[in-house]
């Protein structure tokens, strides 16, 4: 007895991978999914999974999510497939580095996946025919692509000079307008609207009046009044004033506002170019594509001008000694130097430039040689009581931690929480000689804190006299005055140290 089998074919299981540009139907990914299912269906294929970047250029792999995660399954060891077909060398990627194409390609192959292009002449079995017309037809994708951005390119610069805009957002103060083939304006185009065909062209219209008004306010505000990009953003956003998107002011549009030459009717194209995906870079003005008169003047070109001028004093970089110079300069001018003088002097960088260069005004005055005022022993004052302040909040914590209190540190500038329940404010007090009366120190007692340890600054030097523990009972709901002739009635509550205070047995 004979027994018969029939014989069973196994398809082989294979991903497809579509990528669609815009520059044709024939690449349309409906019908690439065409021609490769017939591809299948002749070769005993069963398609199991679809890899597809749609509208994605073929110049990188960076933004083509659809092939990233194929080359990712692949190199995971988490593809169920045997086989990648795709369309066509092309539509594997125009990769500006042919050697690219060939590593992605070659990745898949170590993995035991091998990758077939269903619409070309010749079998990708690897032999040396197959390899030198895959050479030649990746080499001819990358050329196709230099060719058609130079093209377009060229386009758009001719464009740009009759006077049509070139992709983009009109600004702030300003719209675009689409015209129909002969020139007879359609209408006002909307945020991220796109004109009705590719025969119509676009240019530029005057926006809103209120908005022509703001951006004029803005030239005023800067040239005018002086005032910074940063006050100009909180002057708008505190006034309700929208920008043109409907959001808040930012330092990008103000600076865009007071920079961009369209406002003086100037239609610049190339200011910044990327091409074939690579990184954007700013190009010198030489570069530009320029077509004067293409846009209504929103401001004049003296009143622009002297915006830029203004932009390129303050961005200008001082080194330090020609900082001091300019102090040097405007002390011989004023007969002092402030802050205000500073910010008002046309020959002057803003004053925060002397302050991010030296730390301070008040060092730079020192490192200029000028002489001292009471302002600047009064910012010394100060900075030595702050760290005066400091350091005896830092010893107060550490003593009282190791006394065996519980310490947090309140919600309240220099306030301490002892044991959850005691407010204790931590203050070194400055000397004080008023114009009239005897000299004192003055201790003031927040309303929350029940005790005020205080530190009496010795004038002149950065020591401290004494220390006082003060009660919240002993104010009587004024500031206390410690004088020469008063000081013996707080000698119960005065001591010499801050461990003193923590270990005689009132703390």
């Amino acid at each position: 007895m004979t027994k018969h089998t029939n014989a069973t074919v196994t398809s082989t299981p294979a991903a497809i991978y579509l990528r669609m540009s815009t520059e044709s139907q024939n690449y349309s990914n409906h019908h690439q999914r065409a021609a490769i299912a017939q591809y299948a269906r002749e070769n005993a294929m069963e398609i199991v999974r679809e890899y597809a970047d749609d509208g994605k250029s073929g110049l990188d792999i960076r933004r083509r999510a659809g092939l990233s995660q194929l080359i990712s399954d692949v190199q995971a060891g988490a593809a169920v497939f045997k086989v990648i077909i795709v369309y066509d060398v092309s539509r594997w990627g125009r990769f500006q580095d042919v050697d690219e194409a060939a590593y992605h390609e070659h990745t898949c192959r170590r993995a035991g996946i091998a990758v077939v292009y269903c619409a070309e002449a010749f079998q990708n079995d690897g032999s040396p025919l197959a390899s030198l017309l895959k050479s030649i037809k990746r080499t001819m994708a990358a050329e196709y692509s230099r060719e058609l951005s130079s093209k377009v390119f060229g386009a758009q610069c001719r464009f740009i000079g009759l006077g049509y805009k070139q992709g983009g957002h009109a600004g702030y103060g300003l719209r675009r307008v689409s015209l129909a083939a002969d020139g007879t304006p359609r209408r006002a185009l909307q945020y991220g609207e796109a004109k009705g065909t590719l025969t119509d062209r676009v240019v530029f219209a005057l926006g809103p009046a209120d908005e022509i008004a703001t951006v004029r306010r803005i030239y005023r505000l800067y040239i005018e009044q002086r005032a910074s990009e940063p006050e100009i953003v909180r002057l708008l956003n505190r006034e309700g004033i929208e920008s043109e998107f409907g959001r808040p002011w930012t330092h990008c549009m103000i600076k865009s506002i007071l920079t961009n030459v369209k406002y003086i009717g100037t239609l610049a194209y190339n200011r910044r170019s990327g091409k074939l995906s690579n990184p954007r870079e700013r190009n010198l003005a030489t570069e530009w594509v320029v077509k004067e008169g293409a846009i209504p003047t929103v401001v004049s070109k003296a009143l622009f001008k002297k915006a830029q001028a203004e932009r390129a004093r303050r961005t200008r970089r001082y080194a330090p000694s020609e900082l001091l110079d300019l102090l040097r300069d405007c002390y011989d001018r004023h007969g002092k130097v402030t802050a205000p003088i500073i910010a008002a002097d046309v020959m002057l960088p803003d004053p925060q430039l002397f302050v991010r260069t030296f730390g301070s005004l008040v060092s730079a005055y020192d490192a200029a040689g000028l002489s001292r005022t009471s302002l600047n022993d009064f910012v010394d004052a100060k900075r030595t009581l702050r760290k005066l302040r400091q350091m005896l909040f830092n010893e107060v914590c550490a003593l009282a931690k190791e006394a065996g209190a519980l310490v947090e540190v309140g919600s309240s500038p220099w306030t301490l929480i002892i044991n959850g329940k005691i407010a204790t404010c931590v203050d070194v007090v400055p000397f004080r000689q008023p114009a009239r009366g005897l000299p004192s120190w003055r201790i003031c007692r927040k309303a929350e804190v029940d005790f005020v340890i205080a530190a009496r600054h010795n004038h002149g030097t950065d020591n401290i006299l004494d220390f006082f523990l003060l009660p919240k009972q002993a104010f009587s709901g004024r500031p206390i005055f410690i004088k020469t002739c008063t000081a013996v009635r707080f000698d119960s509550m005065r001591y010499l140290s801050v461990r003193e205070m923590f270990f005689d047995g009132n703390v």
